[in-house]
């Protein structure tokens, strides 16, 4: 019989890929049908985003370090699953609470969700719900949701490949996207910067 944790963490990898990818409320608007579609059927009517700026630099990094980490944990699994103990749902709560996370704080970033770093038209610094406290809660959220993952499955070098390959594509790409940010939203985005924090509420 399949462990209650593990259909736990099925249910909660499907739900964030599928909240994140497929089921935005604004996925008209966003970088990734732009992208998808670059070449548009006439049959098919799509509003994309006015793009004043955008960084691609750190994209595909930061992406490929993500899924490289989250499938040798995955595969960790699948080879070897391991005897179910805390540590194992400890790692299912991070992970749903990872979840949590980053749906919050898309859906508060409403259209100006993307998965580039992108500057539109009439952009607005949004600083409601978890940007309230800290500056990157998605890509907080993205670690979370992997370091969680590793634990849940026991993924000790999925865990080391976390600290030695995601968590150094992460910081570049928020540095990045900051510099982008000061760029083209100048003294205001320095004052969010001077009364936030980047990952970590009060601490970092």
């Amino acid at each position: 019989m399949i462990n209650i944790i593990y259909v736990l963490i099925a249910v909660i990898v499907a739900w964030f890929f599928i909240d994140f990818v497929l089921l935005s409320w604004d996925i008209h608007k966003n970088k990734i049908v732009q992208f998808c579609f670059k070449y548009q059927p006439k049959s098919i009517k799509m509003k994309l985003p006015k793009i004043k700026a955008v960084e691609k630099e750190s994209f595909w990094f930061f992406m490929i370090a993500f899924f490289v980490c989250a499938a040798l944990i995955i595969a960790r699994f699948i080879m070897s699953p391991p005897e179910v103990g805390i540590i194992n749902y400890i790692g299912a709560g991070i992970v749903f609470f990872a979840g949590l996370l980053q749906i919050i704080s898309r859906s508060v970033l409403h259209q100006f969700f993307t998965l580039q770093v992108i500057i539109q038209q009439n952009h607005v610094l949004v600083r409601s719900g978890p940007y309230h406290y800290i500056r990157h809660p998605g890509y907080l959220a993205l670690f979370l949701f992997l370091f969680g993952l590793g634990l849940a499955f026991s993924a000790t070098f999925g865990l080391i490949l976390l600290f030695l390959f995601f968590i150094p594509a992460m910081l570049y790409r928020i540095v990045k996207e900051e510099e982008l940010m000061l760029a083209e939203l100048g003294k205001d985005y320095i004052y969010y910067m001077n009364s936030t924090k980047k990952l970590i509420p009060y601490i970092y």
